[in-house]
């Protein structure tokens, strides 16, 4: 049922932060930029809305929650960090907790997304917004997103590279992370979902600040506007950036940050992740799990 909404993914170099660089202004644009790549990213979703079901214009089910993930695919993670953010959601789909909390609203049912996302406007869209209320559901979304690459090293071995001390100081100079750029896609993602709810959620994962002009503020205050919740997952043990995170990237009802710092397990610590992101803004008398 789901398979056909999945294409491969294409693989690109990215280009990687420099933690030493100087700031720089983002590059000329054509005006509201945002909107190209609204359209850019719809596009699977309209197929799929008009293309899925003959009943093409039957109602959409609504939803508890509508969660979109975003993945950091810029050329400074690492494999360790990859394999956290794409393994961890591969298994926490599956897990008995997140389903328990997926279907445990009076509807039984959460809207689901992902996409990757790098600098200059590089974003890729995994998982165009679904519904899932049960384990066949997110099984297809797991199987999915577990067929994808998310970063082709075979050139170029990413954030490994500067862990190692490969880095080539040459090649870092024009590497920029433009994070509020995956804030507002993320932030028209929830605002076009097709499944109306109380509570939309979007799960910021970075392992850097963002390192373009203006910052992050600007697209976290419109996204917190429209009543969005945003939640972080903080790719390193870095108090610093976990802080950035606090004071610049999260916000809304029942925000959070989590660090991975104690990820023994990837499929364990992305199912912790999810169902804080489905239950931190849910109202008080909401069912409370944990990881068994």
């Amino acid at each position: 049922m789901l398979s056909h909404l999945f294409q491969s993914v294409p693989t690109r170099r990215f280009r990687r932060r420099s933690e030493h660089q100087v700031v720089k202004p983002k590059p000329a644009m054509p005006a509201k930029p945002c909107r190209w790549r609204a359209l850019h990213l719809a596009l699977p979703l309209m197929v799929f809305l008009c293309g899925a079901s003959p009943a093409a214009n039957a109602v959409v089910p609504g939803t508890d929650a509508n969660v979109v993930t975003a993945i950091d695919v810029s050329d400074s993670i690492g494999r360790y960090e990859e394999w956290l953010q794409q393994t961890g959601l591969v298994r926490a789909l599956v897990h008995p907790d997140f389903l328990r909390a997926a279907t445990a609203g009076p509807r039984r049912r959460i809207g689901f997304a992902v996409f990757t996302w790098s600098s200059d406007g590089k974003f890729d869209l995994l998982v165009p917004w679904t519904v899932i209320d049960s384990a066949e559901d997110a099984a297809r979304v797991s199987q999915a997103l577990a067929s994808v690459t998310l970063i082709d090293r075979t050139h170029y071995g990413g954030g490994d590279m500067e862990q190692d001390g490969n880095a080539d100081p040459a090649a870092m100079h024009d590497r920029l992370t433009d994070m509020s750029e995956a804030i507002a896609v993320a932030s028209l993602l929830l605002a076009s979902s097709p499944h109306a709810t109380e509570r939309a959620v979007m799960n910021i994962c970075a392992n850097g600040t963002d390192n373009f002009e203006g910052g992050t503020e600007s697209s976290r205050d419109a996204a917190l506007a429209q009543g969005f919740t945003i939640n972080g997952l903080v790719l390193g043990q870095d108090a610093e950036l976990a802080q950035y995170f606090r004071s610049s990237v999260i916000g809304g009802p029942g925000a959070f940050a989590m660090d991975i710092s104690d990820a023994k397990d990837a499929g364990e610590f992305m199912t912790r992740k999810l169902v804080r992101d489905l239950l931190a803004s849910a109202p008080a008398d909401a069912p409370r799990f944990r990881i068994e």
